[in-house]
């Protein structure tokens, strides 16, 4: 038997959180296990609009379960067109006693099924409903939407103090062109979206911190996201490349995991290498400068 909310959870930021834990408070008077049903991606990638996820699934569900839930990941199309009666009887079948969601939740085709709905019909069959006010930042209401704008602006810092954490972009290191290594600055190249569709942030050069999947310790770096202007290329697409401080070694094939802390500098269409190079060294010693000054 559980208590149970339902959404997409992209960021589990802290709007997220305070349903979470208003659900496993309630899992716990009930004495109920806490679940969540989680649905891969928003409708915005079935009907247009969609522009990435802030946290691939897995990620999600990682973080969620380090809470103390059971997670269920499914395909919002699985229930795209179910009737919202139906989808609240399958809920009570599947073992739901109580019920935690945001004053805005709807569930059910064309998303008939809301909070009132639940109150009325939900209690009337047993089940236990607690519905909760949004959680507002400084007098707006912090969501996956208004995180996702933020990132988009550059505003990193804003982004990570609704998340609650650092904004992490993660994924495999593959070979490219070695452009990196050619200029004096090894880049790692990371594929973000190999298996799931993840937000671009602005282009230009960012303040990170990573991990290598499997070893031990951090490792600053500055990452450069966006199409390499400079370099003339047969097909420009964005590309997520992270240049590790203090870092000597081959990365091919590892998995990397990048905190995202803060924006240095748009990305920029140098005349040449040499252009290119120098502004790079700048931004290694503006970047050694703020780890000293604010992370270490």
């Amino acid at each position: 038997m559980y208590v149970a909310t339902i959404g997409i959870f992209d960021g589990v930021h802290k709007g997220h959180q305070y349903i979470l834990k208003n659900a496993l408070e309630l899992s716990q008077n009930l004495k109920l296990a806490p679940l969540i049903i989680m649905f891969k991606y928003p409708a915005e990638k079935y009907i247009g609009g969609f522009e990435g996820l802030i946290l691939p699934s897995w990620r999600r569900k990682d973080i969620c379960e380090k809470m103390g839930f059971k997670v269920l990941i499914k395909d919002l199309q699985e229930v795209w067109g179910v009737p919202h009666q139906e989808y609240l009887d399958n809920l009570i079948k599947m073992g739901v006693k109580g019920f935690v969601c945001g004053e805005d939740f709807t569930f059910g085709k064309d998303a008939y099924g809301n909070v009132d709905y639940l109150k009325t019909v939900g209690r009337n069959k047993g089940l236990v409903v607690k519905v909760l006010n949004d959680l507002k930042k400084y007098g707006n209401r912090v969501s996956s939407s208004a995180i996702k704008r933020e990132i988009k602006l550059g505003n990193i810092p804003n982004a990570n103090e609704m998340l609650g954490r650092p904004w992490t972009l993660e994924g495999k290191v593959y070979e490219d062109r070695h452009l990196g290594f050619k200029l004096g600055f090894p880049t790692a190249n990371i594929d973000i979206s190999e298996r799931e569709e993840i937000l671009l942030p602005k282009y230009g050069v960012y303040l990170v911190k990573g991990q290598i999947k499997g070893q031990s310790g951090t490792l600053w770096g500055l990452m450069n996201v966006g199409l390499r202007p400079t370099f003339i290329e047969e097909k420009k697409e964005p590309k997520v490349e992270v240049y590790f401080l203090d870092f000597f070694g081959d990365l091919y094939g590892n998995y990397i995991i990048i905190e995202v802390l803060e924006f240095i500098r748009e990305e920029v269409k140098f005349e040449n290498e040499k252009q290119l190079i120098r502004a790079m060294e700048k931004d290694e010693d503006y970047a050694r400068k703020i780890i000293q000054k604010h992370y270490l």
